[in-house]
């Protein structure tokens, strides 16, 4: 479950990106394709963020499963009030900040990611995308937040389905910062 949870909100919370303010779906049919991602990011030139190594952190502050028996769901609420916040470590190199392609929202082809926003308007960014990391499972999430170039905080609701534990939202934020320089 947190690999879910962990894969498709680090890859979204990496997705600030130079976009323009009518946002990625063109043709307004509702769906971001690759192709509408790839030419909306290469038209905005060079990313906000800077290249080198960024933490991203998230925090879940509540849970809504209605089908998760009672102490199942007081057992998931005392973790995650426990659990200070996941940390995800990534490199955004120099190329993917002054090229980027629409693989950079949707991190790798195994979350099976589609976005259905993608708009940024000044220093505010709005993403909804929805992914299909296994079988069955679809996590549809909701970012709203702002950016700088080393610097980014968003709030995020997370709906998830398929899962043994039936239907859950989560909502929490995301802090991102560059912490450096990739590894050589």
């Amino acid at each position: 479950m947190r690999k879910f949870i962990v894969s498709g909100a680090a890859c979204a919370a990496l997705a600030l990106s130079a976009c323009s303010d009518k946002g990625a779906d063109s043709d307004g049919d509702g769906k971001v394709s690759a192709e509408e991602a790839q030419k909306e990011l290469s038209s905005g030139g060079a990313v906000a963020m800077k290249p080198g190594l960024w933490e991203v952190k998230i925090k879940f502050d509540s849970l809504d499963a209605p089908g998760l028996p009672a102490a199942a769901k007081e057992q998931m609420t005392k973790a995650m009030s426990e659990m200070s916040e996941m940390s995800v470590k990534s490199c955004l190199t120099k190329e993917q900040a002054e090229n980027p392609g629409a693989d950079f929202f949707g991190g790798d082809a195994s979350s099976n990611c589609t976005f259905e926003k993608l708009n940024r308007s000044g220093n505010s960014m709005a993403v909804q995308m929805t992914c299909k990391p296994q079988t069955g499972i679809t996590v549809a999430s909701k970012m709203d937040g702002r950016f700088e170039g080393e610097t980014y905080s968003m709030t995020m609701e997370q709906k998830t389905s398929g899962t043994p534990m039936g239907e859950m939202t989560m909502k929490g934020h995301i802090e991102g910062r560059r912490i450096g320089d990739c590894p050589a």
